[in-house]
C-alpha cells in the first residue's frame, strides 16, 4: 500500500521541491501552506509521515503536533525548522515528533528520516493489528468455552432426570422412550467432546504453541 505524506511548508518553492522528491521516493504527496490548510488537509485525509514546518504564517507547527497528538492514530511528524536552536529542537521532540531536520534540508538525510518514519508507522499499524486479532481470538475462545459449559450443563440436566424418571416409572412405552431420550443426550455428550478433540473452528492463536484455538479449553468448569 502506498503511504501518504503530508508536507506542510510555507516557502512555495521549497514546498514544490520536497514534494516532487518524495513523490519520485514513491509517496503520495499532500501539502499544505499555513496551519490553517494543514488542518483542512487532515480533516480529508489521513497521512502515514507530516513533514512540518515550525514557522508558519497563521502559528507555529507545535499547534499542529499538539492537535494530531489528540487523534486515535496520529501520524508521525518530522520537524523541519530554519533555527539550530537546541530549544526549538528538544520542544518538538517533547511534544512527540519522530525526527527534526534543520534547514537548508539535506536529500540524503530527508530521504532516510521520511523512510525511517514510514516503516515505523507501518510497524505500530501492524501491532495494531495484531493487538485486534488477539481481542477478536480471545472473544470467540471465550464463546467456545461458554457454549460448551452451558451444552454440558443442559445435558447433565437433561440425563439426570432422565434417569430419575426412568426408574421410577413402569410403563414399558414410556420407560423405552426414556431410554431413547438417554441414549440421544449420551450422543449429544459425545458429539461435544469429539467436536473439542477434532479441534473444528480453528483459528489462529500465537499464544499457543500449536498456534490454533484449542476447544479442549472450553470444557474448563464443565460438569462431571
Amino acid at each position: 500500500m502506498q503511504e501518504q505524506l503530508l508536507v506542510v511548508e510555507d516557502d512555495v518553492v521549497l514546498q514544490l521541491s520536497l514534494s516532487a522528491l518524495l513523490r519520485r521516493d514513491g509517496l503520495a504527496v499532500i501539502a499544505a501552506r499555513s496551519v490553517a490548510e494543514a488542518r483542512m488537509q487532515l480533516l480529508r485525509e489521513r497521512p502515514s509521515v507530516v513533514l512540518l514546518d515550525v514557522g508558519l504564517p497563521d502559528g507555529s507547527g507545535f499547534e499542529l503536533i499538539e492537535t494530531l497528538n489528540a487523534t486515535p492514530e496520529p501520524p508521525l511528524v518530522i520537524v523541519t525548522t530554519g533555527s539550530d536552536s537546541l530549544s526549538t529542537v528538544v520542544e518538538a521532540l517533547r511534544l512527540g515528533a519522530f525526527d527534526f531536520l534543520i534547514k537548508p534540508i539535506n536529500n540524503d538525510l530527508l530521504r532516510a528520516a521520511v523512510q525511517r518514519a514510514v516503516e515505523h508507522f507501518q510497524l505500530r499499524r501492524s501491532a495494531r493489528e495484531i493487538e485486534r486479532l488477539r481481542a477478536h481470538e480471545e472473544a470467540m475462545r471465550a464463546t467456545a468455552r461458554a457454549a460448551a459449559h452451558h451444552i454440558s450443563q443442559h445435558l447433565t440436566v437433561i440425563m439426570g432426570e432422565t434417569q430419575l424418571l426412568h426408574e421410577e416409572i413402569d410403563d414399558p412405552e414410556v420407560r423405552a422412550g426414556l431410554e431413547r431420550i438417554l441414549r440421544a443426550t449420551e450422543q449429544a455428550a459425545q458429539t461435544l467432546i469429539e467436536l473439542r478433540a477434532a479441534r473444528h473452528f480453528v483459528v489462529l492463536d500465537p499464544s499457543n504453541p500449536n498456534g490454533i484455538l484449542d476447544l479442549n479449553a472450553a470444557g474448563e468448569g464443565d460438569p462431571e
